[in-house]
C-alpha cells in the first residue's frame, strides 16, 4: 500500500494535524501487518512543510519526501506522488486528516477483489459529516456535483471531490499519465477517465470531519468550475487518448 499525501504549509498549523495524521497512519497500517510507504509531496511550500515531514521519519515508518520548490497544484502533486509510488494499490489522502486512514478499512474486501478505483463518499446515506463546512461551501459543493455529474457523464457518482481515493497499480499507469488538471479539478478529471476507460468505480461512506483550515477559498471553486469545462473541450476534442 501507498499513501500519497499532497501537502502545502503544513509544517506550522495549528493543532499539528498533519503530524497527527502521519502517525495515525503508520500505526494503522503497521497494525494491519501491510507493507507500505507514506510518499508526502511538499507541493512549493512556503513554510518548511517538508523539513517538518522528514523530522518524523523517526517515529513514521518507510516516509518518502518530495520537496518540490514550484507551487503547481494539489493534482499535480498527486500525480508526482502516483507515479513514484510501488504500492499494488495506492491511497490519496489529504493532509489534515479530515476522512482519518481508518476509513480504509471496508476497502479492503474490495482491493482484495481486485477492484481498480475506490473512491470514499461524503454524500452516501452511511456516510458520516462530524463536522461539517460552512454552509457556502456545501451549497457550492452540492450545485458542483450536480454540473461534474452532467459534464462528466458520472451520474451516480455523489461525491467526487472527497479526498479519499484508492486507485490499483494498473489503473495508476493506465490513467495518471493521461491527466492535464493541476489543481483542484483532478478528481473529476481522473474519475471521467477512468469510467471512459471501462473501469468500475466503487464508491463507498466514509466519517469525515471539517478540520477548518481548508486551503480552498472562493477563487479556488471558481477556478474549479474553469477546469471542469477545460475537462469538457479537452474531451470533445479528442485530447485524452482514450484508446486502450
Amino acid at each position: 500500500m501507498s499513501v500519497v499525501i499532497p501537502a502545502y504549509n503544513e509544517g506550522g498549523r495549528k493543532g499539528k494535524e498533519f503530524e497527527k495524521n502521519l502517525r495515525e497512519i503508520n500505526d494503522y497500517l503497521t497494525k494491519r501487518k501491510i507493507d507500505f510507504e507514506i510518499i508526502v509531496v511538499s507541493d512549493g511550500s512556503k513554510d518548511k512543510t517538508a523539513e517538518f515531514a522528514r523530522s518524523l521519519s523517526g517515529s513514521v515508518s518507510n516516509l518518502i519526501v518530495i520537496d518540490r520548490k514550484i507551487n503547481r497544484g494539489k493534482w499535480y502533486s498527486v500525480r508526482e506522488g502516483f507515479m513514484k509510488a510501488k504500492g499494488k494499490y495506492r491511497l490519496l489522502t489529504d493532509a489534515d486528516g479530515a476522512t482519518a486512514i481508518s476509513n480504509l478499512e471496508p476497502f479492503f474486501p474490495l482491493m482484495e477483489k481486485g477492484e481498480d478505483v475506490i473512491i470514499g463518499s461524503r454524500d452516501l446515506k452511511a456516510s458520516k459529516i462530524k463536522k461539517h463546512q460552512p454552509k457556502w461551501k456545501e451549497l457550492l459543493g452540492d450545485f458542483g456535483n450536480l454540473l461534474i455529474q452532467a459534464m462528466m457523464g458520472l451520474w451516480g457518482i455523489k461525491d467526487t471531490q472527497c479526498g479519499f481515493k484508492v486507485m490499483s497499480e494498473k489503473a495508476v499507469k493506465d490513467i495518471i499519465p493521461r491527466m492535464k488538471v493541476d489543481r483542484w479539478g483532478g478528481d473529476f478529471e481522473m474519475l471521467m477517465l477512468a469510467k471512459k476507460l471501462g473501469y468500475k468505480i466503487c464508491e463507498l461512506p466514509v466519517v469525515w470531519v471539517d478540520a477548518g483550515q481548508s486551503l480552498v477559498t472562493i477563487s479556488g471553486y471558481l477556478n474549479t468550475f474553469k477546469e471542469l469545462f477545460q475537462v469538457k473541450w479537452r474531451m470533445i476534442t479528442g485530447q485524452y487518448r482514450l484508446k486502450r
